[in-house]
Parts: structure tokens; sequence; C-alpha cells
């Protein structure tokens, strides 16, 4: 009885070959594997039958690696009979005969694992873009308001949990209609594009930054103070006012523009008395802040405390 029977069953490929490397045994999987049969492998050339993209293998033409004592395994791609892909090798002296020089050739093909991993990643990659697309704003690549009301709802809890204050802010660009009017819509989505931008670059790494809605911005201030929110709306509205505005019906040219702030500072006292409420009952007392600012003059920031 042949030992080399006890690899039939193996879900890997074997291949037992000579120091000639001509194959004296090959299971039906190994066959398999590059394209063709146990029977028509027998007393052929190893690298006749597989032709691996690695040199240094024993069951290469020129190979020694494997010879005197195991190789490691060598991940490398592969040409069969009508057939290409993947496998993962080792080559070893095999001790079953000990009077014959026999090695073994150990394949365990990953091509459709490797294919499986491609297509996993590529629907991640596929789901993490659609993700993206429908929390993002299109115009401004800033976050939108879908996903402002989902953060801002995480925001709150988090506030009370961990018993800390958090701000709350509306921006809303001053006189936009005007912009529109006057110079056209693709001006107004420029402002847009600069104010957003302004705004992205001014705001810290912490906070929470989304385009509201038409004009206006919102920004929620993690773990922040009156006085922090203050600070950071004061500076957000300075940014927005040094900004310019490329003209694009007059190249060459800039408009300036100015925006106006509504801001709270919220206690988690006030978010325990006020839990069963939505965020718009706590985004309502920025509103009303920004509705003093654009009565007072606009280009300012009104906050409060709650």
């Amino acid at each position: 009885m042949n030992a080399y029977t006890i690899f039939d069953e193996f879900l890997d490929g074997v291949f037992i070959f000579n120091e000639a490397k001509e194959i004296v045994y090959c299971n039906e999987i190994g066959a398999t594997i590059f394209g063709t049969r146990p029977k028509r492998v027998l007393g052929k050339k190893t690298f006749e039958i597989f032709k691996i993209k690695n040199d240094a293998l024993f069951c290469t033409e020129k190979g020694e690696d494997g010879k005197a004592a195991a190789s490691g395994y060598v991940e490398v791609p592969f040409d069969g009979k009508d057939v290409q892909g993947l496998v993962q090798i080792m080559v070893r002296p095999c001790l079953i005969y000990p009077d014959q020089n026999h090695w073994l050739g150990y394949f365990h093909n990953v091509t459709e694992e490797q294919s499986l991993s491609s297509k996993y990643r590529q629907e991640a990659e596929e789901k993490e873009r659609a993700a993206f697309l429908a929390t993002t704003d299109a115009m401004t690549g800033l976050r939108n308001f879908r996903s402002f009301t989902s953060q801002v709802v995480s925001e709150i809890t988090s506030s009370i949990s961990n018993h800390e204050t958090m701000g709350l802010v509306i921006i809303d660009v001053d006189r936009f209609k005007k912009f529109n009017d006057t110079y056209g819509h693709q001006q107004g989505d420029e402002v847009l594009k600069v104010v957003a931008k302004t705004l992205k670059d001014t705001v810290r790494k912490t906070d929470f930054l989304a385009r509201y809605g038409g004009e206006e911005f919102v920004v929620i201030l993690p773990k922040t103070e009156l006085a922090g929110v203050e600070l950071v709306c004061e500076k957000m509205r300075a940014q927005i006012e040094a900004a310019k505005v490329p003209n694009i019906n007059e190249p060459g040219s800039v408009l300036s523009v100015t925006a106006s702030f509504g801001a709270i500072c919220i206690t988690p006292e006030f978010m325990i008395q006020n839990n069963n409420q939505d965020y718009k009952f706590f985004l309502e007392f920025s509103d009303k802040n920004l509705y003093q600012a654009k009565e007072g003059g606009r280009n300012r920031v009104v906050t409060s405390k709650l």
C-alpha cells in the first residue's frame, strides 16, 4: 500500500516529488488547483505543472528553498492549465519513506478567499461611501442636517451622563438673499462654500459643524462653558468677516460677507430637567439669540446660559 494515500482526503493540495523534481504523487485537490488530474501529472516536472511567481522554492526549476529543511509559507500567484490564482506554498523533505529522497509540496489555494475578501472590502467601501453621501452636504462638504440631528441627540445624552456643559450655535449668513438677487445663485453658492470652509478651519477638532439648511450652519460645542462658547463664536465671526469671496462675475475681484450668531450654553441641570424634550427645544433658544443678533445690526454674537 502506498503510504502517500494518507493525503488523498486532504482539503489542500499535496505534491510529492523526487530530487529531479519529478512528481511521484499528487492528490485530487492538488491537481484541481492547477486545472488537471492526478494521473496526468505523475512523472512530470513540478515546474511544468504549475508556474509560480517565485524562483526560490525547491519545486521551481532552479529553486533550493525547502530542499534541506522546511521552507516557510510563501503566498504567490500561479499559472496552471487554463487557470490562474493565488496559493500559499510550503516545501519540505518528506520522511514517510526514509530510504527515498522525496519532498512534499503543500499548496493552500487562497484564490477564492482573496476574491471574497476583495468583494467584502468593495462592499464595505461602497457602504462607507453611501453613508458618507447620506450624511454629507454635497455643496459645502460639511455634515448635513440629518447627521446633525443624530449627533446632537448623542451629545445631549453624553452631557447628561457625564454632567457636562455644552454649547449649541446657529450661524446665519447676513443678507444672503441680497447676494443671490444681486450677483446670482452661483455667486450665492460660492458664498456658502467660503463660509463653510472658514468655519471648518476655525472650529476645534472636538466641535461638530454642519450645514443646517439654506444659509444656516450649526455647531455643537461639547464640554464648553459660556466663556468658551463666546470665545469660539467670536473667533468664527471674525474669520468670516475677514474672508474674501471670489467674485465669479469679475475675475480678480472679491466680495465680503458677514454672519450672525445665536448661541447658548446648556448646563447639565437644565438638560436633565428637560430631558423629555427633543433637540429642537434646545435649538429654539439659540434661534432666539440669533434673532437678537440680526435685530441688533447683524455681524454679531448673542449668547446666553441655560
